[in-house]
C-alpha cells in the first residue's frame, strides 16, 4: 500500500508545479479579450481581479467586450481611487477596442489621463464615439497634461469633420508622438483644420507646430485636394513628422444624373469644386510629393541628432570646470606653489563665454539657438554626469537583450551588461540596437536625451526659416 501512496503523491506535486509555473512576462498583463464582459457587471469582475492581483498591472487588454459607458466609467473610477492607485501608477498600455465606448465613458477616461505620468499607449478603436465638442476638447487638454505617446481613434466613423474642429486645435502635447484617426469620417472640409494644426497656424495652438512623428488618416474622404493640403502643411511648417499614412482617401465620383431637360439652378459648394482632378494619377502625384517631404524630415532628424551628440561631446570639457580649480588659499592653509593652469595649457578657457559658445556652435550648424542652449546647460551641469561607482545592486531591467543571431551559446536571450557592471550600455556586437525585436537601453537613454534637449527634429530659427525642396 505504501508504494501506491507514493505513486499518487508524485503526480499531485507535478500538477501543483504546473499551476505555479506562470511566466513573469504575463504577471503584469491582464488580458480579458472577448470574454463577454458586459456593462457594470463585467467591469466589477475586472475590478475584483485587479484587487486580488499580487503584481501591479502594466498592460490592460479589454478589447471586444461590450462594457459600454457604465462599465468603462466604473472601471476608471476605480483606477482613479485610492484602492486602484497602485495600478494607475504602473499602467502603460490600455486596449479598449470594440467596447461600445461613448462620450460619457470618454470623459471619465479623459479625467484618468489628466496628470498621468505612466500611461503611454491608449487604444480606443471601433467604438461609438460622437463629435461632442466639450468631451473632445477635454480629452485634448487631458492629453496635453500627460505623458501619453500613442493614441488610436480608428474606425470611429461618427466623429466626422467636427472632430477636426473640436479636437486637433486644442492638441499641443509634446509627448504625443503617434496619432491614428483612420476611418473617422473626415472629408475635404477637415483638410484646412488639419493643415493649420500640423503647420502650427491654429490660433489655439500656442506652442507652435504639433509634435507628432507618426500620423495616420487612411480610409477617410479627404480627396486629392485634402491630401495636398496636408502635404503642403508639412512642407511649410512641420519638420518633426517622419511617417504619414493617408491611403484610401480618394473621393468616389458621383454617378451622372439623367438628362431631364431642366436647368440646374443649385450652385456647387466650395468642397465640390476641385483644383486637382479626383483621379488615381492625381492621388499618386500627391503621395510622391508626400514621400519627398518625409525624406526631407528624416534626413534633418538624423542630422540634428548627430550634431546634438557632437556638440555635447565637446561642450562637456569646454564648459564644465572642476571645483578644485577655483579653490584658493586661506590664512590657516597657504596656497601651494603655482602650477600650470588649464588656461595656460588650453587658452580656449580664457575666452569670454560668448566667444566659447559661438565657437562651439560651429560644430552644430543645423541646430537652432534654443537647441544649442539646452545642450550647453546640460553639458555644464555636474548633476548630469554619470556615476563613477558601480551600483551596489544590479537592476535586471536596465540591460540590453542579447542578439539571438550572435554566437553567445547558452547566453542567448539573456540580458547583456557592460563589463563595469553599470548595466547601462550595450555590449558591442551583441545588441541588435535599432532592431525593434529586442530592447536597447542605450538607445532609450539617448532618445530621452534628444527629447529633453528638444532635438528630436530639425528646428529652424524663426528669423531664417528656409524651405528645402527636391
Amino acid at each position: 500500500m505504501e508504494p501506491q501512496t507514493s505513486l499518487k503523491a508524485i503526480p499531485a506535486r507535478s500538477s501543483s508545479a504546473k499551476l505555479q509555473a506562470v511566466p513573469l512576462s504575463t504577471r503584469s498583463h491582464l488580458n480579458r479579450t472577448d470574454e463577454g464582459l458586459h456593462g457594470a457587471t463585467g467591469a466589477q469582475k475586472i475590478i475584483s481581479q485587479l484587487t486580488t492581483q499580487r503584481f501591479a498591472v502594466t498592460k490592460l487588454t479589454l478589447s471586444h467586450n461590450p462594457l459600454g459607458d457604465d462599465g468603462i466609467s466604473l472601471l476608471f473610477n476605480y483606477l482613479c481611487s485610492t484602492a486602484g492607485s497602485r495600478h494607475r501608477i504602473a499602467l502603460c498600455e490600455i486596449y479598449l477596442n470594440c467596447t461600445d465606448l461613448g462620450c460619457k465613458g470618454l470623459q471619465v477616461i479623459a479625467d484618468y489621463i489628466r496628470g498621468n505620468e505612466a500611461l503611454r499607449a491608449l487604444w480606443l478603436s471601433s467604438n461609438a464615439l460622437l463629435p461632442d465638442a466639450a468631451v473632445l476638447s477635454s480629452l485634448a487638454n487631458a492629453i496635453n497634461d500627460s505623458r501619453l505617446r500613442f493614441l488610436s481613434l480608428t474606425n470611429n466613423n461618427q466623429l466626422g469633420d467636427a472632430f477636426a474642429q473640436h479636437f486637433l486645435p486644442f492638441l499641443r502635447s509634446r509627448h504625443l508622438h503617434e496619432l491614428h484617426i483612420n476611418s473617422v469620417g473626415l472629408t475635404a472640409r477637415s483638410a484646412p483644420a488639419i493643415g493649420a494644426w500640423i503647420s502650427g497656424n491654429s490660433h489655439r495652438n500656442n506652442d507652435g507646430v504639433c509634435h507628432l512623428q507618426t500620423f495616420k488618416s487612411s480610409g477617410n474622404s479627404l480627396g486629392v485636394n485634402g491630401v495636398w493640403e496636408i502635404v503642403r502643411a508639412i512642407e511649410r511648417g512641420n519638420w518633426g513628422i517622419t511617417k504619414v499614412e493617408i491611403y484610401a482617401n480618394q473621393l468616389i465620383p458621383s454617378p451622372a444624373l439623367p438628362d431631364t431637360g431642366r436647368l440646374i439652378t443649385q450652385q456647387p459648394s466650395d468642397a465640390d469644386i476641385s483644383s486637382d482632378p479626383e483621379t488615381e494619377d492625381g492621388m499618386r502625384d500627391a503621395e510622391r510629393a508626400l514621400q519627398r517631404v518625409l525624406m526631407r524630415n528624416n534626413y534633418w532628424k538624423r542630422q540634428t541628432e548627430k550634431e546634438a551628440l557632437i556638440l555635447l561631446r565637446y561642450s562637456r570639457p569646454s564648459l564644465m570646470r572642476s571645483k578644485s580649480s577655483v579653490i584658493t588659499g586661506t590664512p590657516s592653509r597657504p596656497t601651494s606653489p603655482p602650477l600650470r593652469t588649464a588656461t595656460s595649457l588650453f587658452p580656449f578657457y580664457a575666452l569670454p563665454i560668448e566667444l566659447k559658445l559661438y565657437i562651439l556652435g560651429l560644430l552644430a550648424p543645423s541646430l537652432s539657438s534654443a537647441q544649442r542652449m539646452h545642450i550647453y546647460n546640460y553639458a555644464s551641469d555636474p548633476s548630469t554626469l554619470p556615476s563613477l561607482l558601480p551600483p551596489l545592486r544590479r537592476d535586471p531591467g536596465k540591460g540590453c537583450l542579447a542578439d539571438p543571431s550572435s554566437l553567445l551559446g547558452s547566453s542567448v536571450g539573456f540580458q547583456v551588461n557592460s563589463p563595469n557592471g553599470e548595466g547601462q550600455r550595450c555590449a558591442d556586437g551583441k545588441c541588435m540596437g535599432a532592431g525593434n525585436s529586442v530592447l536597447c537601453r542605450r538607445e532609450e537613454d539617448r532618445n530621452r536625451f534628444f527629447e529633453a534637449m528638444g532635438c528630436c527634429a530639425y528646428e529652424p530659427d524663426r528669423e531664417g526659416v528656409s524651405s528645402w525642396t527636391t
